[in-house]
């Protein structure tokens, strides 16, 4: 079997197979209609030179969303080998996650999912009662006689990054992460955001990760096996001007400067998104360093956020150090 990208003298194939699978080809999914048979598609096609399952996707700043998948027949790897050319199509484009919505009848569907790596990012409690306004024609009992009424979200990274919840085993690894940070920065003339000193011997950041640790604020990405990045997400510090409602805070993001290149900052920053909307939190914010070239605000800016509230601190040497907060309304992204 292979996978190939489908051309115009598939589309009227394809639009058949919607219609057959779905009842027509216009497919609802996020309160948003598209018609699956204008989309970009991955075709399966088996050994006999015959279609044997179908992948419609999107893209945008979310990444690679799959609108539909169909295997003609189940149990032959079909959604498996288009599920892992969806995947090798992302990270073609630069895109750092695949990702889907399914209704919470589709038992099969997330089992079949979650064993090919996706993780559930989100619930939305009602989203498929709304999308039956759009689409009339959207039942309202599904598989195993489940009454169909929400949409569920997954998603997988389209690299090989695995994010978990971090322990204390990974205090010693995020000090390192820190470390070798500040020294690249030291290297190049950046000593204004994390000056020159080792967090690894700072008892201020000991003591932070430590008390992190224990209330599950610490996730680590993994990268063949290994830790090259961590994310801590939770409330917002004091000295930063508090938020309007409701929110999650990224605390902390330091990644393996060694790893420059394959979007573990955004792939981490994807995690905190996720983590954000599955607790019902419209809003995402963060600070980082002001100073020199504005270069990490403008690092924010470019995935998504929106720089608001400059602050400053003061040092315990006295000197200032110059922030910025920036913020993301997840109810808004696609």
């Amino acid at each position: 079997m292979m996978v190939r990208a489908v051309d115009d003298a598939d589309r009227t194939w394809m639009r058949e197979l919607l219609i057959e699978r779905w009842g027509e080809s216009r497919v609802v999914v996020g309160g948003v209609a598209r018609d699956a048979a204008a989309l970009p598609a991955l075709m399966a096609v088996g050994g006999d030179g015959r279609p044997a399952g179908l992948l419609t996707y999107d893209t945008g700043p979310a990444g690679l969303e799959v609108v539909s998948l169909d295997a003609l027949e189940r149990g032959g790897g079909v959604g498996t080998a288009l599920l892992a050319a969806a995947r090798e199509v992302a990270a073609a484009l630069g895109l750092r996650r695949v990702w889907l919505i399914t209704t919470n009848d589709n038992v099969d569907a997330l089992r079949f999912y979650q064993r090919r790596g996706m993780h559930i990012t989100a619930v939305h409690p009602g989203a498929a009662d709304r999308g039956r306004l759009i689409k009339p024609a959207i039942p309202v009992e599904g598989e195993y006689r489940i009454d169909i009424h929400d949409e569920i979200e997954l998603a997988l990274s389209a690299a090989p990054v695995r994010i978990r919840t971090g322990g204390l085993r990974d205090i010693p690894v995020v000090l390192a992460l820190l470390d070798a940070a500040t020294a690249w920065l030291a290297a190049r003339g950046r000593t204004g955001q994390w000056g020159t000193e080792p967090h690894s011997t700072n008892p201020r950041r000991l003591a932070a990760l430590a008390a992190w640790v224990p209330q599950g604020h610490l996730h680590i990405a993994d990268l063949d096996g290994r830790p090259v990045g961590a994310l801590v997400v939770g409330a917002a510090p004091d000295h930063v001007p508090a938020a309007s409602g409701p929110e999650l805070y990224v605390n902390l993001l330091v990644t393996s400067r060694t790893h420059t290149g394959k979007g573990l900052g955004g792939a981490l920053l994807d995690h905190a998104r996720s983590l954000a909307l599955h607790r019902g939190l419209p809003l995402l914010r963060v600070d980082c360093y002001r100073g020199d070239d504005r270069a990490l605000v403008g690092w924010y800016e470019r995935q998504g956020f929106t720089a608001t509230a400059p602050f400053t601190v003061t040092l315990p040497d006295g000197a200032e150090w110059p922030g910025q907060v920036l913020e993301q309304d997840l109810t808004s992204r696609v």
